[in-house]
């Protein structure tokens, strides 16, 4: 698979329409929001394709880093100093 900047690995000419597909599917997937016989196509291709297994384990890393990301609180002096940006910016 060949990367370019500004295309996502689905809009790559290179990949196979299979690829294109699952690809394109991926996030249906790894949120359970496909039917099951449709989730049983993608998730087979998946198994079996190189290119978009690495694809797919690299958007389930993603999405833990961002759940581990959006568990914590940031400290209150960071967060006071956010607003008072924010509140600077929204008047100037």
């Amino acid at each position: 698979m060949t990367w370019q900047p500004g295309r996502g690995p689905s809009e790559d000419p290179a990949i196979s329409a299979q690829c294109r597909e699952a690809l394109d599917h991926l996030a249906e997937l790894l949120d359970h929001a496909m039917a099951e016989p449709d989730a049983e196509v993608v998730r087979a291709h998946i198994e079996t394709c190189e290119p978009c297994l690495e694809a797919a384990d690299v958007e389930e890393h993603v999405r833990l880093l961002v759940r581990r990301a959006c568990l914590s609180k940031a400290p209150d002096e960071l967060r006071l100093r956010i607003v008072s940006q924010l509140t600077v910016r929204r008047i100037g």
